[in-house]
C-alpha cells in the first residue's frame, strides 16, 4: 500500500512539475511576442508614430481603453507618438471628445505593462492638482518641453501648461502656466504663473 501511496505521490509531483514547466515556456512565449509587436511597430527608430489602430501594441492598446479613451477614432489625424525625453520612454496618445479632445501620456519603459501618467495642472481657484487630460500637448524637442493646451466648446479662452522631464525623477515638471482670452498668436499667450527659482537656506555651522 506505500508503495502504491508513494508511485501515486511521486506521478502526481511530477505532473505539476510539468505543468509548472509549460505555464513558464508559455509565459515565456506570451512576452516575447507582445515584445515582437514593439519592434515591428518602432523598426529600431528610438521615435516615431503609429497612425493605424491596428499597428498599435496590444499592451498599450489595453492600457489607453481602460483609461476611457477613445483613441481609434482619430488617430489617422493624430498619430500615437513614442518619443525619449531624458531617457524616458512615452507615447502621447489622443482621445477623441465629444466636443474636445485631448492627450493622454503613458510610460512605456515596460513594454509589457504601460502606466497612464497623470500630469500636474492647475486647480481652481488656488493650487496645482493632477490629471490625466491635459489638453492637447505638443513636444518641443529642442526646448525640450511640452505645452499641454485647454480649451472650451463655449469660449474662445485657453489655459497652456508648460512642463519639462526631471533628468534625475524621470517626473513631469510644470515650468510655467499661460492664458489667452482669444484665439491668437503665440505673442498674445500671458503668462499667470512661472515656476521660481529655488532657494534653500545655508546649513548652520
Amino acid at each position: 500500500m506505500r508503495f502504491m501511496l508513494s508511485i501515486f505521490f511521486r506521478l502526481v509531483a511530477a505532473g505539476m512539475l510539468a505543468f509548472c514547466s509549460a505555464s513558464v515556456v508559455l509565459g515565456q512565449d506570451h512576452a516575447e511576442a507582445l515584445k515582437r509587436e514593439w519592434a515591428i511597430a518602432s523598426k529600431g527608430r528610438p521615435e516615431f508614430e503609429v497612425s493605424d489602430a491596428a499597428l498599435l501594441p496590444s499592451t498599450l492598446a489595453l492600457a489607453v481603453e481602460q483609461s476611457g479613451c477613445r483613441y481609434k477614432d482619430g488617430i489617422k489625424d493624430a498619430p500615437v507618438r513614442f518619443i525619449r525625453p531624458e531617457g524616458r520612454r512615452l507615447a502621447i496618445v489622443f482621445c477623441s471628445g465629444i466636443a474636445v479632445g485631448s492627450h493622454q501620456v503613458f510610460d512605456v519603459r515596460n513594454v509589457l505593462k504601460p502606466t497612464l501618467v497623470e500630469l500636474p495642472f492647475l486647480a481652481q481657484p488656488d493650487g496645482f492638482g493632477t490629471t490625466a487630460w491635459p489638453g492637447w500637448i505638443t513636444w518641443e524637442k529642442g526646448d525640450k518641453v511640452f505645452r499641454a493646451e485647454t480649451g472650451s466648446d463655449t469660449s474662445f479662452a485657453r489655459l497652456r501648461h508648460i512642463y519639462r522631464v526631471d533628468r534625475g525623477t524621470g517626473s513631469f515638471v510644470i515650468v510655467r502656466v499661460e492664458f489667452t482670452p482669444h484665439i491668437g498668436t503665440k505673442d498674445e499667450w500671458t503668462t499667470i504663473w512661472d515656476a521660481p527659482k529655488w532657494s534653500f537656506p545655508a546649513k548652520p555651522n
